[in-house]
């Protein structure tokens, strides 16, 4: 299923160990050619796959398509199953994943909560944020992200980096993930890791960023923060209105809805959104 990146774990694990803004890893070719072209043909997408229940996020904080629900039986759903099943939520993924990580009690999520298909359409877009961190159905703590790419042709100039940050947000820390073809993101889940792509992509009207995300969990530890949603935050130099103000507060328990918005939003992001 894997790519030969397995027979160099190593060096992944050092890689991850040793990078900042806070642990990660970049993994080319993550899945073998003949998979990641397979899943590639049957990728998916709001348009494609128009009988899949989507959730479009569409506010100034993120804008973007999400589906964890493949019961909908064909060969698109198929191959994202056999894909989560055979691969990502696999116990040779799962040890590949502790040896990286360090983290030995590491499990899956078999109820891909947030996880599952993420696509980000013209415009799309995903304010800095820190990621939930006590899973709300299962009481287990999130520790791992992957993020796997399937880009074929993606331009750089299109925009949609996955950027990595410091706590303090300092610009010259910054460590950015290009969605390109075959590519997975391994990053740690804690309360410095913020992430996002806050900077709305630039590809062109039909065009997306097709990611799968999956999310890897552990009992929790005993001093672990308690954040059940994810905690927004503006990036550096942005202006916020009361109204803006009021949707990251808002977004700290719930996700925001239409009847939240101010009239005309869409029209008032002056390049943020």
């Amino acid at each position: 299923m894997f790519g030969t990146w397995t027979q160099s774990l190593e060096t992944h694990r050092k890689q991850f160990q040793e990078a900042q803004p806070f642990q990660h890893c970049v993994i080319p070719n993550f899945l073998n050619e003949d998979l990641a072209r397979d899943l590639s043909e049957t990728f998916p997408t709001p348009s494609s796959a128009p009988e899949l229940t989507w959730h479009f996020y569409n506010n100034p904080l993120e804008r973007k398509y999400a589906c964890n629900d493949f019961s909908f039986s064909n060969d698109r759903t198929k191959m994202i199953s056999r894909v989560f099943d055979e691969a990502l939520q696999s116990t040779e993924l799962l040890d590949y994943l502790k040896q990286i990580t360090g983290i030995e009690n590491l499990e899956t999520d078999p109820t891909l909560h947030g996880a599952g298909i993420h696509f980000y359409p013209h415009n799309g877009k995903l304010d800095i944020h820190l990621d939930y961190n006590i899973h709300p159905k299962l009481n287990k703590e999130r520790r791992i992200n992957i993020i796997y790419y399937l880009n074929e042709k993606w331009d750089p100039s299109w925009g949609g980096d996955l950027n990595f940050y410091s706590k303090d947000l300092d610009p010259a820390k910054i460590a950015s993930v290009q969605p390109m073809w075959n590519t997975a993101a391994v990053f740690r889940t804690s309360d410095m890791s913020y992430h996002g792509l806050p900077e709305p992509m630039r590809c062109p009207e039909g065009e997306g960023r097709k990611s799968l995300a999956i999310y890897y969990i552990s009992p929790v530890r005993e001093n672990a923060t308690s954040r059940y949603k994810a905690e927004y935050i503006p990036s550096p130099g942005q202006p916020v209105k009361e109204e803006l103000a009021k949707l990251y507060e808002i977004r700290k328990t719930r996700l925001i809805q239409p009847e939240d918005m101010w009239e005309g939003w869409e029209k008032d992001g002056n390049g943020y959104w």
